[in-house]
């Protein structure tokens, strides 16, 4: 898969399965979330800005795809892709992969607006992320 890259390693633990013993959603969610930390250091987004509020991403679109279920012990992990921008989004797409089979697990594309975070409001990408977007942008063909 031509442009997607390592974005996240780990594993399921106990206390993130439900009742019925798999990964509960909401882990699914927390893996994104530290993928896309990767993500915006790939993209050029300087870490001092996210630290002290300047700027940020923000998921305006999101959707996903449960394909298999994960249990406690299974090893696991993400890569992800820049897939599309405009003048004030970039769009990522993320796969979780069951790391034992490489089987996926789970899909999710997402568009994030970049922001201004003190007026709150979405602002155009920088020169340099633009510059970066345009070496990174792959095709986000469909997974199965």
């Amino acid at each position: 898969m031509s442009g997607y890259m390592e974005s996240y390693r780990g594993q399921v633990l106990m206390r993130e399965c439900d009742l019925l013993g798999h990964m509960n959603i909401q882990y699914y969610g927390s893996r994104i979330s530290l993928a896309m930390c990767n993500m915006f250091h790939i993209i050029g987004m300087d870490p001092d800005d996210l630290k002290n509020g300047k700027r940020g991403l923000a998921v305006v679109q999101q959707d996903s795809r449960y394909v298999a279920e994960l249990h406690a012990g299974d090893i696991i992990h993400m890569e992800s892709a820049v897939v599309g921008s405009s003048k004030k989004t970039v769009t990522v797409d993320h796969r979780l992969y069951n790391s034992v089979d490489d089987g996926l697990v789970f899909a999710s594309r997402m568009t994030a607006a970049y922001m201004d975070l003190e007026s709150r409001k979405a602002i155009p990408l920088s020169d340099a992320i633009r510059l970066k977007l345009v070496d990174l942008i792959t095709d986000g063909e469909d997974v199965a």
